[in-house]
């Protein structure tokens, strides 16, 4: 990737261990960004990128918690946990003197004006202040009052500041969606030259800090990001190149869905669809009553009437579900069901199941 290469962060709370992951990743491939800015957590991610800090972002996100960002009764207190954290471990003049540029977005109140500041805006001994601001998600976080002025989370208009990079003229911009906030999307489907990234996968609340959430995320971030550069294919979940056809692989990812295999693994064909086995059988022995109520009914009547159906979809889940349909096309006794959209997960699902044979 050649030219200036801009890292966006979005907001997002506890999910912004997905960040560090996508930097991880982009420090493995060899990925320098010369500049990076974000808004709320994007912004502390931001400032911790750029100086350098990737073993404290790793260990401070795991051993967060919500003590340590929120305090219990914000409206009564200017002791803030967030700015103690920030303090420890923002480090401003690494920052100031640091190769990458630094930037964020915070709202300035009541006029909700926003405000896109790089750190030469930012006056010598204000950028925790700052920091602050642009993470002052209300009302956990009140807003931050600098210089006789009041300020928001940036979040709360630009989640995706994906202009800054447009204004200092980025060639290659990294943005990164934790799905919160009003993104300017817009900008980023209009630039050509953009790496988007965004789990699949819910990331969870914006209060779930620390432990094997973050953990979790901060793989997630990690894998989606090396996937997006073109290491492993997959959108749900991660394998090796070249592995399914389209087709395949929107059926595989249906069935890891439905049976609840690992997001966190690098999968081979062979090792995943073993796995799957594995975990269908286990489903088979257990023998659900909603089970065997498809299969009751389903012997029954070849065609099952409208009503019939969705009572039977009601009781069931979308495992046995799954297995009522691969039994019904290995048999070739697939009704002629109205209500197709309803099953089209455990369907495709299904579908995949039938091609492997080592399934009873």
């Amino acid at each position: 990737m050649s030219g200036k290469t801009a890292l966006v962060l979005g907001g997002g709370g506890a999910r912004g261990a997905y960040e560090i992951g996508v930097w991880q990743a982009l420090r493995e491939t060899g990925i320098e960004p010369s500049l990076v800015v974000g808004a709320s957590v994007g912004a502390i991610n931001a400032a911790v990128i750029a100086q350098g800090s990737f073993e404290l972002a790793t260990d401070l996100w795991v051993n967060l918690n919500i003590g340590m960002v929120f305090d219990a009764n914000p409206l009564k207190s200017d002791d803030l946990p967030l700015r103690k954290l920030l303090d420890e471990h923002i480090d401003e003049a690494a920052i100031r003197n640091s190769p990458v540029e630094f930037g964020l977005v915070t709202v300035e109140l009541p006029s909700f004006t926003p405000h896109y500041l790089f750190i030469e805006d930012i006056p010598e001994g204000k950028l925790i202040d700052f920091i602050l601001a642009s993470a002052s998600l209300f009302p956990a976080i009140l807003p931050q009052e600098i210089d006789k002025t009041r300020y928001a989370d940036g979040g709360y208009y630009d989640g995706i500041p994906v202009k800054m990079a447009l204004d200092r003229k980025a060639d290659n911009i990294v943005a990164v969606d934790l799905g919160s906030g009003i993104a300017k999307r817009n900008q980023i489907k209009n630039f050509d030259n953009i790496i988007y990234i965004r789990s699949s996968w819910d990331l969870g609340s914006i209060i779930s800090f620390g432990g094997q959430n973050a953990a979790r995320i901060m793989r997630l971030g990690y894998l989606d990001t090396l996937k997006r550069y073109g290491f492993f294919d997959g959108d749900w979940f991660t394998f090796a190149l070249k592995s399914f056809s389209k087709r395949d692989l929107l059926r595989a990812e249906a069935a890891g869905r439905i049976f609840g295999l690992s997001a966190e693994t690098i999968y081979s064909r062979s090792v995943y669809e073993a796995t799957l086995i594995e975990r269908v059988e286990k489903y088979r022995k257990e023998l659900s009553e909603d089970l065997a109520q498809l299969q009751a009914a389903i012997q029954k009547k070849k065609r099952l009437p409208g009503p019939s159906l969705i009572s039977l979809l009601g009781k069931a889940n979308e495992k046995s579900l799954t297995i009522w349909l691969t039994d019904l096309i290995k048999t070739r006794r697939l009704p002629a069901i109205k209500f197709m959209p309803l099953l089209r997960e455990p369907l495709m699902a299904a579908r995949y199941l039938v091609k492997l044979r080592s399934l009873g």
